[in-house]
């Protein structure tokens, strides 16, 4: 990542060099845009967890997936968290309530999950910022976020449609308002989860989240 450098003062023939560029003779400056906190556009790391399809779970209350930030230093932003419902193994599909929410505490056990990179030049991730999949411990609920419910039959029209509109990055959990302005904020010891609510073992789903590091 990077932040705008110091501003400088500008006079004709003297002072500090500008960045130009000449269109139909005349010369025009050049800027950067910078977001809301100061880095340059397009120069924050990336990274994305990629959590496979998981069978739903016969048990109510059943965190999916917990994501925590334990550094004291970075800061994560997480614009982006995308729901995949299973549409090929044939289930007699239910309709399965959701909840997603901050947390208080890394959660344990579980499958340790590795993000992958979207510019594979950039710093590997960070060892304090972790995510595993169904943590048998921990990740202690704090703040609710949201509650829905999705139709994990396979062949529902609307199950499929979701899938494709959350892969495509046209539906997020994360609201747009929240998302343009860089995300779900997570500084140190804080995190997210999600949490499948319904007692069943029907279907399947998946997860993509996307999130920045400063």
């Amino acid at each position: 990542m990077t932040l705008a450098g110091d501003s400088v003062l500008v006079t004709p023939g003297s002072g500090a060099t500008i960045a130009t560029h000449i269109v139909a003779a005349k010369e025009h400056q050049v800027i950067m845009q910078a977001d809301a906190q100061g880095h340059i556009l397009g120069t924050k790391d990336t990274y994305c967890y990629k959590i496979a399809e998981q069978v739903h779970v016969a048990a109510a209350s059943t965190i999916h997936w917990d994501m925590f930030n334990a550094d004291a230093a970075l800061i994560v932003r997480v614009p982006g968290v995308y729901q995949l419902p299973g549409i090929i193994t044939a289930v007699t599909g239910v309709v399965f309530t959701w909840t997603f929410q901050r947390t208080t505490a890394v959660g344990t056990g579980g499958s340790a999950q590795t993000a992958w990179l979207a510019d594979l030049s950039q710093a590997a991730l960070d060892a304090d910022i972790t995510c595993r999949s169904k943590p048998s411990g921990g990740a202690t609920p704090g703040v609710q976020l949201s509650a829905y419910s999705i139709h994990g039959e396979e062949t529902n029209a609307a199950s499929q449609m979701m899938h494709m509109m959350m892969i495509g990055g046209v539906a997020n959990l994360v609201p747009k308002q929240i998302a343009d302005k860089g995300g779900i904020v997570l500084r140190q010891n804080q995190g997210l989860s999600i949490t499948q609510t319904l007692n069943s073992a029907a279907g399947n789903t998946g997860w993509l989240i996307v999130f920045t590091v400063e």
